[in-house]
């Protein structure tokens, strides 16, 4: 509960922050976007630059963190295989290597 309440809290802090930056830089500016130009202030365009990079780290994490639950799925039916293998040589074994 207070993680989620601290959360919010941290979200809420950072779009005030956010809203305080873009009135403080409220310059006009023209981003090129090679199909086509969109006037905003300068403010607006930070704030827009720091949200498409913080989503593309988020995507760049997402794609780790996939890749490594995969990883450990292959792992683990490894250690199965080789557990069976184990378990099924322990069995044909003779009494004295036991």
């Amino acid at each position: 509960m207070l993680r989620r309440l601290a959360l919010a809290f941290l979200l809420v802090l950072t779009a005030l922050v956010a809203a305080g930056f873009v009135r403080q830089n409220g310059a006009g500016a023209d981003v090129d976007l090679y199909f086509g130009v969109v006037p905003a202030t300068l403010g607006q365009a930070l704030v827009a630059a720091f949200l498409l990079g913080w989503l593309a780290g988020l995507a760049t994490a997402f794609a780790w963190v996939r890749r490594l639950a995969r990883e450990r799925r292959e792992l683990a039916r490894a250690l199965r295989l080789a557990e069976g293998e184990v378990r099924s040589l322990r069995a044909v074994a003779p009494a004295h290597a036991r």
